[in-house]
């Protein structure tokens, strides 16, 4: 549905309408509408008024000025990501659009196929994927009114006439609709849990930076590097395999750095092959086994030994991301779905001569997508799209994948995991986005087709939308960082496995992708159907 806003300073608009007939016609928009966001600001924000902004003409709150201001350097000091929570509002107070589950849920637009967690985006020097407005206050100097600073300095540490976004710090914009977008904010609520603001009206977004990346791909990297670490232990194979916690490849079972012997020597994670960086799998995996269930410790720590962001479990209070016991009642279903007859025993163990998949091998996959903090963004196991959906109608079908001939049909890692399995095992890697989504990750979106007028429509939200220009930092500046591990970045395979679910009396279907962010590192936890089966 359409959200109908009705602004607080329509009445000041229409006394300035009145005054506007004896004026030129050519009196530009933009003019009448700045006259009337000072007027808003006059009545509701006072205190705000010697914050006004001259590239943008946008008003500044300060609410945290961040990280201390002799240890953290300035977003605008260079070209990097950040990641940013905000919230956006009209000038009646009505949530527009948001990253945050508890406002979504309020407004009744939180959605099980949205991942609630901080924006991510590229800030440079030229703007290619951020909101105009919120790209202006993170490149530019603030400048604040001498009285306001007077009157916060106190409540508001470090607080001076001039400020510079970095780590940490929290703002609040009021901005006229040209930095908003010329559109406006469009969208039907539901994904990303927003509603609509027409075009031409102004814009009140909160906006905290959470963290600063200068190269996204080292620190996926070492996010990657930190979380096998961190969740059962890591082992390089390395074509030197002369540095601690590294070997060449094993050549046999009976090699004491074969991944089933240094699962037993407590290392979880072992690289998919020596040429491909930070792709990392566990050939050992059992999902009906307590100790292998997604109890992830995630807390990871960065290159600087402080949090990364998504340093815990996702948990937003709402089911099924509520703290409760998620992963235990997706091993149940697993062990009912796979193995309702037997106990399951991993064939690579107890059969180290079990026939692998190979390159011309068909492999028949189960899986469940996740994001490093445990958030389910694809599967095509009907019971686990219950447990996270509801009823779903649309049924799933295993994923049948020749690695040589269907290369190109996945995402790449897939290449360097599935030839090595056996058929009738589990398996769960780790892989970098270079192997995966990469530099542009992949929009949401919300599909519907069906019903007897045959009608199709999808969207893409005013956010997601910006995606498709991520390209312009991260494929040419990082490009030469990986070489060709940037193969298969724009591959549209998920787009075939959404989550279906049918309303009978329109008789439609409606399919939803979960967002993707650029740089996202993901694990994959999968089963290979048995080759009799």
């Amino acid at each position: 549905m359409k959200l109908i806003t009705r602004l607080l300073y329509l009445p000041v608009v229409g006394i300035l309408l009145l005054g506007s007939c004896a004026k030129e016609e050519s009196e530009s928009y933009d003019k009448f509408e700045d006259q009337a966001l000072e007027a808003w600001m006059t009545q509701n924000r006072p205190e705000l008024l010697g914050n006004l902004q001259s590239d943008g003409h946008y008003y500044v709150e300060v609410l945290d000025v961040g990280e201390a201001l002799t240890d953290v350097k300035p977003l605008r000091d260079t070209a990097c990501w950040v990641r940013f929570d905000f919230s956006g509002r009209d000038l009646s107070g009505n949530i527009v659009l948001t990253r945050r589950a508890a406002e979504a849920k309020l407004v009744n637009t939180f959605s099980k196929y949205t991942h609630y967690v901080p924006y991510y985006r590229y800030c440079g020097v030229v703007n290619t994927n951020l909101m105009e407005g919120t790209y202006l206050a993170m490149r530019n100097v603030l400048h604040l009114g001498e009285k306001y600073v007077e009157d916060n300095k106190d409540l508001i540490p470090g607080l001076t006439t001039e400020l510079e976004l970095r780590k940490g710090s929290k703002i609040r914009l009021y901005m006229p609709s040209r930095i908003v977008g010329s559109s406006g904010v469009e969208g039907e609520g539901g994904y990303e849990g927003q509603y609509s603001l027409s075009s031409q009206r102004p814009f009140i977004v909160e906006l905290e930076v959470k963290n600063i990346v200068k190269n996204p791909l080292e620190s996926e990297g070492s996010e990657v590097d930190s979380f096998c670490g961190a969740n059962g232990g890591l082992w390089l194979y390395t074509e030197e395999g002369d540095e601690p916690g590294s070997s060449k490849i094993p050549t046999s079972y009976d090699d004491e750095h074969h991944p089933y012997k240094l699962r037993e020597d407590g290392y979880r994670w072992v690289s998919v092959c020596d040429t491909v960086a930070q792709v990392y799998v566990d050939l050992c995996y059992d999902p009906t086994q307590a100790s292998d269930n997604l109890n992830f410790d995630f807390a990871v720590k960065d290159e600087e030994n402080s949090y990364l962001w998504q340093n815990r479990p996702y948990n937003v209070g709402f089911a099924p991301y509520d703290g409760s016991d998620l992963e235990t009642k997706i091993a149940e279903v697993l062990k009912e779905r796979f193995h309702a007859d037997e106990e399951y025993t991993h064939p690579g163990v107890g059969h180290p001569e079990a026939d692998s998949v190979g390159l011309n091998g068909e492999a028949k996959i189960w899986y469940i997508g996740r994001f490093l903090d445990g958030f389910i963004f694809d599967t095509n196991i009907d019971e686990v799209k219950e447990l996270i959906y509801g009823e779903v109608s649309s049924e799933g079908s295993a994923l049948t994948y020749t690695p040589e001939e269907d290369r190109s049909s996945l995402i790449s890692s897939y290449y360097y995991v599935i030839p090595n399995l056996c058929y009738g095992q589990w398996a769960e890697f780790v892989t970098i986005s270079s192997q995966a989504y990469g530099a542009t990750g992949r929009t949401g979106s919300t599909t519907t087709s069906g019903g007897s007028s045959g009608y199709s429509s999808s969207y893409f939200d005013y956010l997601n939308y910006y995606n498709y220009l991520n390209s312009y930092y991260g494929n040419s500046y990082y490009g030469s960082y990986y070489g060709n591990y940037y193969y298969d970045y724009y591959n549209s395979y998920y787009y075939n496995y959404g989550y279906g679910y049918d309303d009978s009396t329109t008789e439609t279907t409606t399919t939803i992708s979960t967002e993707i962010p650029p740089y996202t590192p993901l694990i994959f936890q999968i089963y290979i159907e048995p080759a009799d089966e």
